[in-house]
């Protein structure tokens, strides 16, 4: 992949990171405080990427053996014991790096995130636990995000520590390729700003840092079981993992997302997630039930993590019929259950798009993107239905509902809420991927290997582009593993041997 380094350089800095959200931020103040000159780069015309519209958790640990036995079970054998060490490290020290980072923005960590536990049962769990930062003004700082507003916050302080170190950073720059010497060294990379091609130097490394593939269409079509399955951030098309491809790295965790069930409707290119996020709360009522294209239950609509492994079911694939019969499938609930407020959030990066999901989902059913009728035969008709079959459904429902036990699926009996109260409603409802998890193989120092295990020279990557969650995911874990992982590439880059 070598190309020829008999050309004028236009730009050049010790480390260039490619994507400015958490991991790029982290990675760069981490570089420039081992003493290197940065360049960072973002494709978007604002910064953020996905990290802006999270929930702005991060996962830590009171142990860092708890947390290695977490995540190994939580990694099921996907990832190196010796990859997921520096992250169990890590989230014992990660509140401590917070709170210094968040002296920059006048704020620190707050307590009152606490849950107790992580996502799953498994070994460790009792001892992580996720925070956030307490409330200060941010989310106004960024007009062209809207969602939630624990990622803003979160992203300020990063972005107030580039700005402190005055960290040079180019956005509306997308990186196109790595350029390699001849002895497969990653020197540089080729990016383009206002549709000029810029050749840049990197002295020390490269960092990639630029997100996942949810966006792009035909690396889904080969690493995903569900078709469609929509994205809810636009910005992350698979760039950083095809350039790394092209340099030589192996991958991994390719089939992995991070997404749940939600919503998809032609006024917007993103889908829309559901309002119930962040671990279960099984105290907390769910007012639908799933259906499949018969009328009939096919899941527990309340998973541990409902974000995360929400859209497994739907990835149903049925031979005879030639198709898949849950995509999309059919959410039904009550007027009660309507009233109960507002069903979905609609979160965007993207100065271009804004809604705002009512308060009591009538504009949504005015829209047509929630159907309703007087009765379940009517409704039936509607979601085209066996009247017959959605009448057993339901009816089967509301009598576990009754008896306080879902036998079927398991449902946590107090998210079980029954559909009596006409009238009754239907939405469709898709697979949807807020963030994948798969990309370019990295060993513990975050260098990328290639699929012999050999280090890829000078070409480090960090968070989602790279993540080392390969079965199930720790809710707050992908930040953690950005601020984590960002940092000790942005260290270990910044210790390379200029190349010239």
């Amino acid at each position: 992949m070598a190309q020829s380094l008999n050309h004028k350089w236009d730009r050049e800095a010790d480390v260039v990171v490619v994507g400015y959200g958490f991991a790029g931020a982290v990675s760069a103040i981490a570089a420039h405080d081992a003493g290197a000159k940065i360049l960072l780069l973002e494709k978007m015309p604002h910064p953020g990427g996905i990290s802006i519209l999270s929930g702005g958790g991060v996962a830590f640990a009171r142990n860092a053996e708890s947390a290695f036995k977490y995540l190994k079970r939580t990694c099921n054998g996907t990832t190196p014991d010796e990859v997921l060490w520096p992250v169990a490290q890590g989230m014992v020290e990660i509140i401590d790096r917070i709170r210094e980072l968040a002296k920059v923005s006048g704020t620190e960590p707050t307590q009152s995130e606490i849950r107790g536990h992580g996502t799953y049962p498994f070994p460790g769990t009792n001892d992580i636990d996720s925070i956030k930062l307490k409330d200060f003004p941010a989310y106004d700082a960024f007009p062209w995000a809207k969602g939630l507003r624990g990622g803003a916050r979160l992203f300020k302080m990063v972005v107030d520590n580039i700005a402190t170190r005055k960290i040079e950073v180019s956005l509306s720059t997308p990186a196109k390729s790595l350029v390699t010497n001849h002895d497969g060294e990653v020197v540089g990379l080729i990016a383009e700003q206002s549709g000029r091609e810029m050749k840049i130097k990197a002295r020390k490394a490269v960092i990639l840092c630029c997100g996942g593939f949810e966006n792009n269409l035909a690396m889904k079509l080969q690493y995903f079981q569900a078709q469609p399955v929509y994205p809810v951030y636009l910005g992350n098309t698979g760039d950083g993992i095809l350039m790394a491809q092209k340099a030589g790295a192996a991958l991994w965790h390719m089939w992995h997302f991070h997404g749940g069930y939600g919503f998809k409707y032609p006024e917007f290119p993103f889908a829309i997630r559901h309002v119930w996020a962040g671990p279960r709360n099984e105290n907390r009522k769910m007012i639908w039930i799933a259906l499949d294209r018969f009328g009939r239950r096919f899941m527990d609509e309340y998973p541990p993590a409902p974000q995360d492994t929400g859209a497994r079911p739907l990835e149903y694939y049925d031979a005879d019929l030639q198709d898949y019969p849950r995509v999309p499938c059919h959410l039904i609930f009550d007027e009660e259950g309507r009233r109960l407020g507002p069903l979905a959030m609609v979160i965007v990066n993207d100065e271009r798009y804004y809604y705002k999901w009512s308060e009591d989902n009538l504009a949504e059913v005015k829209k047509g993107w929630i159907k309703n009728a007087n009765s379940i035969s009517e409704l039936a008709a509607i979601i085209k239905v066996s009247p017959q079959v959605l009448e057993a459904t339901v009816s089967r429902w509301n009598s576990q509902c009754l008896a306080g036990t879902d036998e079927d699926f398991r449902r946590p009996p107090k998210t079980m809420i029954p559909l009596t109260h006409p009238p009754f409603y239907a939405m469709e409802a898709w697979p949807i991927v807020s963030n994948t998890q798969g990309g370019p193989v990295h060993d513990a120092e975050q260098r990328v290997l290639d699929p012999m295990g050999k280090p890829l020279p000078r070409l480090y990557a960090a968070g989602d582009i790279s993540s080392i969650f390969g079965h199930l995911y720790l809710e707050a874990g992908n930040i953690t593993e950005c601020f984590v992982g960002g940092r000790i590439a942005g260290m270990n880059a910044a210790e390379e041997n200029p190349w010239d």
